[in-house]
Protein backbone atom coordinates (compact mmCIF):
# COMPACT_ATOMS: atom_id res chain seq x y z
CA UNK A 1 0.00 0.00 0.00
CA UNK A 2 1.34 3.21 -0.79
CA UNK A 3 1.74 6.38 1.26
CA UNK A 4 2.53 7.08 5.00
CA UNK A 5 4.33 4.59 6.94
CA UNK A 6 2.73 3.05 9.90
CA UNK A 7 4.93 4.65 12.27
CA UNK A 8 4.85 7.96 9.93
CA UNK A 9 8.05 6.37 7.82
CA UNK A 10 7.43 5.87 3.92
CA UNK A 11 5.94 3.07 2.72
CA UNK A 12 5.50 1.01 -0.61
CA UNK A 13 5.41 -2.74 -2.13
CA UNK A 14 6.69 -4.95 0.25
CA UNK A 15 8.98 -6.32 -2.26
CA UNK A 16 10.53 -2.38 -2.28
CA UNK A 17 11.97 -3.40 1.10
CA UNK A 18 13.44 -7.00 0.03
CA UNK A 19 17.00 -6.84 -0.26
CA UNK A 20 19.10 -9.57 -0.40
CA UNK A 21 21.03 -9.83 2.25
CA UNK A 22 22.78 -13.03 4.50
CA UNK A 23 22.04 -14.36 7.47
CA UNK A 24 23.51 -12.60 10.61
CA UNK A 25 26.60 -13.09 12.20
CA UNK A 26 26.24 -15.28 15.57
CA UNK A 27 24.41 -18.04 16.68
CA UNK A 28 20.93 -18.64 16.47
CA UNK A 29 18.75 -18.45 19.78
CA UNK A 30 15.11 -18.68 19.03
CA UNK A 31 12.61 -19.12 16.13
CA UNK A 32 8.97 -18.68 15.53
CA UNK A 33 7.30 -19.15 12.20
CA UNK A 34 4.39 -18.03 11.40
CA UNK A 35 2.42 -20.02 8.12
CA UNK A 36 -1.14 -20.24 6.46
CA UNK A 37 -2.45 -23.73 5.44
CA UNK A 38 -1.90 -24.95 2.78
CA UNK A 39 -4.46 -25.54 -0.11
CA UNK A 40 -8.03 -26.07 0.94
CA UNK A 41 -11.42 -26.53 -0.94
CA UNK A 42 -13.52 -23.25 -1.35
CA UNK A 43 -14.95 -22.21 1.35
CA UNK A 44 -18.71 -21.83 -0.22
CA UNK A 45 -20.63 -21.71 -3.39
CA UNK A 46 -22.99 -19.09 -5.24
CA UNK A 47 -26.12 -19.50 -6.54
CA UNK A 48 -25.29 -19.81 -9.76
CA UNK A 49 -22.64 -21.98 -9.61
CA UNK A 50 -22.37 -24.25 -12.04
CA UNK A 51 -20.48 -26.57 -10.06
CA UNK A 52 -22.61 -26.50 -6.95
CA UNK A 53 -24.31 -29.86 -7.90
CA UNK A 54 -20.74 -31.86 -7.73
CA UNK A 55 -19.77 -30.54 -4.39
CA UNK A 56 -19.57 -33.87 -2.94
CA UNK A 57 -17.64 -35.66 -5.67
CA UNK A 58 -15.20 -32.82 -6.33
CA UNK A 59 -14.62 -31.71 -2.57
CA UNK A 60 -15.26 -35.21 -1.03
CA UNK A 61 -14.00 -34.11 2.14
CA UNK A 62 -16.34 -31.11 2.17
CA UNK A 63 -16.21 -27.23 1.90
CA UNK A 64 -12.94 -25.61 3.64
CA UNK A 65 -11.04 -28.86 4.12
CA UNK A 66 -7.72 -29.44 3.43
CA UNK A 67 -6.93 -30.89 -0.69
CA UNK A 68 -4.19 -33.48 -1.12
CA UNK A 69 -2.28 -30.58 -2.74
CA UNK A 70 -2.45 -28.63 0.98
CA UNK A 71 -0.60 -32.08 2.41
CA UNK A 72 1.91 -31.39 -0.21
CA UNK A 73 2.53 -28.20 0.40
CA UNK A 74 2.71 -28.42 3.99
CA UNK A 75 5.42 -31.75 3.97
CA UNK A 76 7.59 -29.45 1.21
CA UNK A 77 7.46 -26.32 4.12
CA UNK A 78 8.21 -29.07 6.70
CA UNK A 79 11.82 -30.39 4.80
CA UNK A 80 12.42 -26.46 3.84
CA UNK A 81 12.28 -25.67 7.62
CA UNK A 82 14.32 -29.57 8.39
CA UNK A 83 16.82 -27.99 5.51
CA UNK A 84 17.40 -24.37 6.97
CA UNK A 85 17.13 -25.73 10.77
CA UNK A 86 19.43 -28.69 10.18
CA UNK A 87 21.79 -27.19 12.78
CA UNK A 88 19.69 -25.66 14.97
CA UNK A 89 17.12 -28.40 16.11
CA UNK A 90 17.80 -31.83 17.05
CA UNK A 91 17.52 -34.65 14.82
CA UNK A 92 13.93 -36.03 15.91
CA UNK A 93 11.46 -34.33 17.61
CA UNK A 94 12.11 -33.29 21.16
CA UNK A 95 9.19 -31.43 23.16
CA UNK A 96 11.09 -29.46 24.93
CA UNK A 97 12.87 -27.64 21.92
CA UNK A 98 9.51 -27.46 19.67
CA UNK A 99 6.13 -26.41 20.84
CA UNK A 100 3.50 -26.31 17.98
CA UNK A 101 0.20 -24.17 18.19
CA UNK A 102 -2.68 -24.65 15.48
CA UNK A 103 -6.31 -22.66 15.22
CA UNK A 104 -9.07 -25.49 15.82
CA UNK A 105 -10.18 -25.92 12.35
CA UNK A 106 -9.40 -28.92 10.33
CA UNK A 107 -7.46 -27.84 7.72
CA UNK A 108 -4.79 -26.10 9.86
CA UNK A 109 -4.74 -28.95 12.68
CA UNK A 110 -3.65 -31.01 9.20
CA UNK A 111 -1.74 -28.41 7.72
CA UNK A 112 0.38 -28.29 11.43
CA UNK A 113 1.16 -32.70 11.05
CA UNK A 114 1.65 -32.72 7.33
CA UNK A 115 4.51 -29.76 8.12
CA UNK A 116 5.85 -31.67 11.20
CA UNK A 117 5.97 -34.58 9.10
CA UNK A 118 8.33 -32.98 6.83
CA UNK A 119 10.08 -31.21 9.52
CA UNK A 120 11.03 -34.52 11.31
CA UNK A 121 11.75 -37.65 10.23
CA UNK A 122 9.65 -40.09 12.63
CA UNK A 123 6.78 -38.13 11.90
CA UNK A 124 7.32 -38.80 7.82
CA UNK A 125 4.51 -40.82 5.41
CA UNK A 126 5.82 -44.15 4.95
CA UNK A 127 7.60 -44.64 7.86
CA UNK A 128 7.36 -48.31 8.96
CA UNK A 129 4.54 -48.77 11.90
CA UNK A 130 6.55 -49.21 14.27
CA UNK A 131 8.92 -46.63 13.94
CA UNK A 132 6.50 -43.82 13.23
CA UNK A 133 5.48 -41.16 15.79
CA UNK A 134 2.69 -38.38 15.31
CA UNK A 135 3.90 -34.84 16.72
CA UNK A 136 1.27 -33.15 19.30
CA UNK A 137 -0.24 -29.82 18.05
CA UNK A 138 -1.96 -28.00 20.42
CA UNK A 139 -4.70 -25.64 20.19
CA UNK A 140 -8.28 -23.96 22.29
CA UNK A 141 -11.65 -23.83 21.52
CA UNK A 142 -12.28 -21.28 18.15
CA UNK A 143 -14.13 -19.44 20.61
CA UNK A 144 -11.24 -19.20 23.10
CA UNK A 145 -8.47 -18.43 20.49
CA UNK A 146 -7.29 -14.82 21.20
CA UNK A 147 -4.10 -15.31 19.64
CA UNK A 148 -4.44 -16.74 16.18
CA UNK A 149 -7.92 -15.31 14.64
CA UNK A 150 -8.25 -11.80 13.27
CA UNK A 151 -9.50 -8.95 13.65
CA UNK A 152 -12.67 -8.50 16.52
CA UNK A 153 -16.10 -10.02 17.08
CA UNK A 154 -17.16 -7.58 20.13
CA UNK A 155 -15.11 -5.04 20.23
CA UNK A 156 -15.90 -1.67 19.38
CA UNK A 157 -13.32 0.03 19.22
CA UNK A 158 -12.20 -2.10 16.36
CA UNK A 159 -15.39 -1.74 14.86
CA UNK A 160 -14.89 2.26 15.05
CA UNK A 161 -11.21 2.18 13.66
CA UNK A 162 -12.87 0.08 10.76
CA UNK A 163 -16.00 2.61 10.18
CA UNK A 164 -12.81 5.37 10.02
CA UNK A 165 -11.32 3.13 7.37
CA UNK A 166 -14.05 2.53 5.28
CA UNK A 167 -16.06 6.08 5.39
CA UNK A 168 -12.86 7.50 4.36
CA UNK A 169 -12.99 9.98 0.88
CA UNK A 170 -10.61 7.50 -0.55
CA UNK A 171 -11.92 4.23 -0.21
CA UNK A 172 -15.60 5.59 -0.52
CA UNK A 173 -14.35 6.77 -4.36
CA UNK A 174 -13.02 3.53 -5.01
CA UNK A 175 -16.07 1.32 -3.50
CA UNK A 176 -18.26 3.86 -5.87
CA UNK A 177 -15.90 3.10 -9.28
CA UNK A 178 -17.00 -0.74 -8.41
CA UNK A 179 -20.50 -0.02 -8.34
CA UNK A 180 -21.05 -0.74 -11.56
CA UNK A 181 -19.06 -4.01 -11.62
CA UNK A 182 -20.68 -5.38 -8.61
CA UNK A 183 -23.98 -4.71 -10.00
CA UNK A 184 -23.32 -6.91 -12.77
CA UNK A 185 -21.90 -9.46 -10.91
CA UNK A 186 -25.06 -9.58 -8.57
CA UNK A 187 -26.96 -10.89 -12.21
CA UNK A 188 -24.43 -13.61 -12.68
CA UNK A 189 -23.92 -14.90 -9.76
CA UNK A 190 -27.66 -14.35 -8.05
CA UNK A 191 -25.53 -12.63 -4.95
CA UNK A 192 -26.49 -9.51 -3.25
CA UNK A 193 -23.29 -7.45 -3.52
CA UNK A 194 -24.04 -3.98 -3.62
CA UNK A 195 -23.97 -2.53 -0.46
CA UNK A 196 -22.85 -5.38 1.16
CA UNK A 197 -19.41 -6.15 3.37
CA UNK A 198 -16.92 -6.72 0.94
CA UNK A 199 -16.00 -10.08 1.90
CA UNK A 200 -19.16 -11.62 0.37
CA UNK A 201 -17.79 -10.19 -3.16
CA UNK A 202 -13.82 -11.96 -2.16
CA UNK A 203 -16.13 -15.03 -1.75
CA UNK A 204 -17.15 -15.32 -5.10
CA UNK A 205 -13.35 -15.10 -6.04
CA UNK A 206 -12.67 -17.60 -3.70
CA UNK A 207 -14.34 -20.17 -4.78
CA UNK A 208 -13.89 -19.33 -8.52
CA UNK A 209 -9.94 -19.45 -7.73
CA UNK A 210 -10.17 -23.00 -6.02
CA UNK A 211 -12.13 -23.80 -8.76
CA UNK A 212 -9.61 -22.92 -11.41
CA UNK A 213 -6.61 -24.28 -9.60
CA UNK A 214 -8.17 -27.74 -9.61
CA UNK A 215 -8.89 -27.40 -13.56
CA UNK A 216 -12.38 -26.71 -13.11
CA UNK A 217 -14.20 -24.41 -16.05
CA UNK A 218 -15.15 -21.19 -14.91
CA UNK A 219 -18.06 -19.44 -16.06
CA UNK A 220 -17.75 -17.23 -19.31
CA UNK A 221 -18.40 -14.18 -17.07
CA UNK A 222 -15.26 -15.28 -14.99
CA UNK A 223 -13.00 -13.70 -17.31
CA UNK A 224 -9.15 -12.57 -16.50
CA UNK A 225 -10.09 -8.86 -15.80
CA UNK A 226 -13.23 -9.81 -13.40
CA UNK A 227 -10.77 -12.13 -11.54
CA UNK A 228 -8.37 -9.20 -10.96
CA UNK A 229 -11.21 -6.60 -9.87
CA UNK A 230 -12.29 -9.28 -7.52
CA UNK A 231 -8.59 -8.87 -6.06
CA UNK A 232 -8.63 -5.23 -6.05
CA UNK A 233 -11.88 -5.07 -4.15
CA UNK A 234 -10.60 -7.95 -1.78
CA UNK A 235 -7.01 -5.52 -1.33
CA UNK A 236 -9.26 -2.52 -0.30
CA UNK A 237 -11.20 -4.78 2.08
CA UNK A 238 -8.25 -6.25 3.64
CA UNK A 239 -6.44 -2.38 3.56
CA UNK A 240 -9.70 -0.90 5.82
CA UNK A 241 -8.77 -3.42 8.24
CA UNK A 242 -5.03 -3.75 8.71
CA UNK A 243 -4.12 -0.59 7.14
CA UNK A 244 -4.17 3.30 7.89
CA UNK A 245 -6.19 5.39 9.35
CA UNK A 246 -4.77 4.13 12.98
CA UNK A 247 -3.11 1.51 11.66
CA UNK A 248 -0.96 0.90 14.70
CA UNK A 249 -4.17 1.20 16.73
CA UNK A 250 -5.98 -1.59 14.62
CA UNK A 251 -2.34 -3.67 15.20
CA UNK A 252 -2.96 -3.80 19.05
CA UNK A 253 -5.97 -5.32 18.69
CA UNK A 254 -5.20 -7.60 16.43
CA UNK A 255 -1.45 -8.71 14.38
CA UNK A 256 0.31 -6.61 17.08
CA UNK A 257 -1.31 -9.47 20.18
CA UNK A 258 0.54 -11.86 18.15
CA UNK A 259 3.92 -9.96 17.91
CA UNK A 260 3.90 -9.37 21.48
CA UNK A 261 3.32 -13.08 21.87
CA UNK A 262 6.63 -13.59 19.91
CA UNK A 263 8.74 -11.18 21.86
CA UNK A 264 7.59 -12.18 25.07
CA UNK A 265 7.91 -15.58 24.85
CA UNK A 266 11.81 -15.07 23.30
CA UNK A 267 12.40 -13.13 26.82
CA UNK A 268 11.21 -15.76 28.86
CA UNK A 269 12.50 -18.42 27.59
CA UNK A 270 15.90 -16.51 27.59
CA UNK A 271 15.34 -14.42 30.75
CA UNK A 272 14.40 -18.53 32.38
CA UNK A 273 16.74 -20.52 30.67
CA UNK A 274 14.58 -22.77 28.95
CA UNK A 275 15.23 -25.54 26.20
CA UNK A 276 12.89 -24.37 23.87
CA UNK A 277 14.06 -23.47 20.45
CA UNK A 278 11.07 -23.16 18.17
CA UNK A 279 7.35 -21.62 18.03
CA UNK A 280 5.23 -23.01 15.18
CA UNK A 281 1.87 -21.74 14.64
CA UNK A 282 -0.08 -23.23 12.35
CA UNK A 283 -3.37 -20.25 10.86
CA UNK A 284 -4.81 -18.41 8.31
CA UNK A 285 -4.22 -15.78 5.29
CA UNK A 286 -6.12 -13.45 8.08
CA UNK A 287 -3.47 -14.14 10.60
CA UNK A 288 -0.56 -13.07 8.51
CA UNK A 289 -2.42 -9.92 7.36
CA UNK A 290 -2.66 -8.53 10.66
CA UNK A 291 1.01 -9.74 11.56
CA UNK A 292 1.92 -8.23 8.48
CA UNK A 293 -0.24 -4.94 9.47
CA UNK A 294 1.58 -4.82 12.85
CA UNK A 295 5.11 -5.13 11.07
CA UNK A 296 4.21 -2.25 8.55
CA UNK A 297 4.57 -4.72 5.62
CA UNK A 298 1.27 -5.36 4.28
CA UNK A 299 1.82 -4.86 0.72
CA UNK A 300 -2.12 -5.01 -0.68
CA UNK A 301 -0.84 -8.85 -1.66
CA UNK A 302 -3.10 -11.75 0.00
CA UNK A 303 -0.29 -14.74 1.41
CA UNK A 304 -0.70 -17.70 -1.05
CA UNK A 305 -1.06 -20.92 0.47
CA UNK A 306 1.34 -22.60 2.88
CA UNK A 307 3.09 -19.02 3.08
CA UNK A 308 5.61 -18.48 5.94
CA UNK A 309 6.58 -15.45 8.15
CA UNK A 310 9.57 -16.29 10.25
CA UNK A 311 11.46 -14.52 13.00
CA UNK A 312 15.13 -15.46 13.87
CA UNK A 313 16.42 -14.37 16.94
CA UNK A 314 20.22 -14.35 16.77
CA UNK A 315 22.74 -13.91 19.81
CA UNK A 316 25.93 -11.86 18.54
CA UNK A 317 29.02 -13.16 20.86
CA UNK A 318 30.50 -11.91 23.74
CA UNK A 319 27.48 -10.35 25.50
CA UNK A 320 25.34 -12.84 27.00
CA UNK A 321 22.72 -10.18 28.36
CA UNK A 322 20.04 -10.24 25.73
CA UNK A 323 19.25 -6.59 26.79
CA UNK A 324 22.27 -5.06 25.99
CA UNK A 325 21.42 -5.05 22.62
CA UNK A 326 23.78 -8.14 21.05
CA UNK A 327 20.17 -9.81 19.92
CA UNK A 328 19.44 -8.97 16.69
CA UNK A 329 15.96 -10.05 14.51
CA UNK A 330 15.69 -11.23 11.42
CA UNK A 331 12.79 -11.38 9.53
CA UNK A 332 11.98 -13.94 6.34
CA UNK A 333 8.81 -14.22 4.41
CA UNK A 334 8.76 -17.88 2.14
CA UNK A 335 5.72 -17.33 -0.22
CA UNK A 336 6.76 -19.32 -3.32
CA UNK A 337 8.41 -23.30 -3.10
CA UNK A 338 10.30 -22.99 -6.21
CA UNK A 339 12.64 -20.26 -4.88
CA UNK A 340 14.47 -19.03 -1.46
CA UNK A 341 12.34 -17.26 1.15
CA UNK A 342 12.75 -13.58 1.03
CA UNK A 343 14.70 -11.50 3.47
CA UNK A 344 11.91 -8.50 4.83
CA UNK A 345 13.12 -5.62 6.09
CA UNK A 346 11.08 -4.09 9.07
CA UNK A 347 10.63 -0.24 8.46
CA UNK A 348 13.20 1.89 9.71
CA UNK A 349 15.73 -1.06 10.85
CA UNK A 350 17.02 -2.23 7.40
CA UNK A 351 19.04 -5.83 8.05
CA UNK A 352 19.15 -7.70 10.95
CA UNK A 353 16.97 -5.35 13.54
CA UNK A 354 18.78 -5.02 16.85
CA UNK A 355 16.28 -6.41 19.44
CA UNK A 356 15.54 -2.97 21.40
CA UNK A 357 15.34 -1.38 17.72
CA UNK A 358 12.47 -3.78 16.85
CA UNK A 359 10.85 -3.69 19.73
CA UNK A 360 10.77 0.54 19.79
CA UNK A 361 9.59 0.49 16.15
CA UNK A 362 6.80 -2.06 17.05
CA UNK A 363 5.69 -0.50 20.55
CA UNK A 364 3.46 1.47 18.71
CA UNK A 365 1.32 -1.29 17.13
CA UNK A 366 1.83 -4.05 20.20
CA UNK A 367 -0.47 -3.84 22.92
CA UNK A 368 0.69 -1.82 26.09
CA UNK A 369 1.39 -3.31 29.02
CA UNK A 370 -2.25 -2.68 31.10
CA UNK A 371 -3.90 -4.00 27.60
CA UNK A 372 -6.00 -2.58 25.40
CA UNK A 373 -9.53 -1.56 25.69
CA UNK A 374 -12.09 -2.62 22.99
CA UNK A 375 -14.91 -0.53 24.69
CA UNK A 376 -16.35 2.19 21.96
CA UNK A 377 -15.08 6.18 22.89
CA UNK A 378 -18.28 6.55 24.01
CA UNK A 379 -18.72 3.29 26.26
CA UNK A 380 -17.15 2.37 29.62
CA UNK A 381 -14.06 0.22 29.93
CA UNK A 382 -13.96 -3.24 29.79
CA UNK A 383 -12.63 -4.81 33.33
CA UNK A 384 -9.20 -5.70 34.01
CA UNK A 385 -6.70 -7.46 31.46
CA UNK A 386 -6.62 -11.45 32.06
CA UNK A 387 -4.15 -13.25 30.76
CA UNK A 388 -3.65 -16.16 28.06
CA UNK A 389 -0.81 -18.76 28.66
CA UNK A 390 0.73 -19.12 25.44
CA UNK A 391 2.64 -22.03 25.69
CA UNK A 392 1.66 -23.20 29.15
CA UNK A 393 2.56 -27.06 29.95
CA UNK A 394 4.42 -27.58 26.37
CA UNK A 395 6.78 -29.67 27.95
CA UNK A 396 7.10 -31.46 30.59
CA UNK A 397 10.37 -29.43 32.25
CA UNK A 398 7.75 -26.30 31.96
CA UNK A 399 5.27 -27.76 33.99
CA UNK A 400 5.35 -25.87 37.18
CA UNK A 401 5.67 -22.68 35.18
CA UNK A 402 2.32 -22.17 35.08
CA UNK A 403 2.94 -17.95 33.98
CA UNK A 404 5.33 -19.23 32.09
CA UNK A 405 6.33 -18.93 27.86
CA UNK A 406 5.18 -15.42 27.06
CA UNK A 407 1.78 -14.44 29.06
CA UNK A 408 -0.44 -12.25 27.26
CA UNK A 409 -2.86 -9.40 28.18
CA UNK A 410 -5.98 -9.37 26.44
CA UNK A 411 -9.60 -8.13 26.70
CA UNK A 412 -12.31 -9.85 26.50
CA UNK A 413 -13.93 -11.10 23.16
CA UNK A 414 -11.85 -9.02 21.05
CA UNK A 415 -10.45 -11.26 18.10
CA UNK A 416 -11.42 -12.56 15.47
CA UNK A 417 -11.03 -13.25 11.50
CA UNK A 418 -12.60 -11.02 9.20
CA UNK A 419 -15.57 -12.60 8.76
CA UNK A 420 -13.78 -15.76 9.54
CA UNK A 421 -10.68 -17.46 8.71
CA UNK A 422 -9.46 -18.84 5.51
Amino acid sequence: MAGPGFWGLPAGPILLLLLPQALPEGPLVFVAVVFRHGDRAPLASYPTDPHKEAITVLWPRGLGQLTGEGVRQQLELGRFLRNRYEAFLSPEYRREEVYVRSTDFDRTLESAQANLAGLFPEAAPGRPEAAWRPIPVHTVPVTEDKLLRFPTRSCPRYHELLREATEAAEYQTALEGWTDFLTHLENYTGLSLVGEPLRRAWKVLDTLMCQQAHGLPLPSWASPNVLRTLAQISALDIGAHVGPPRAAEKAQLTGGILLEAILANFSRVQRLGLPLKMVMYSAHDSTLLALQGALGLYDGHTPPYAACLGFEFRRHLGDPDEDAGNVTISLFYRNDSSGLPLPLNLPGCPGSCPLGRFRQLTAPARPPAHGVPCHGSREPATPAATVVPLLAGAVAVLAGLSMGLGLLAWRPGCLRAWGGPV
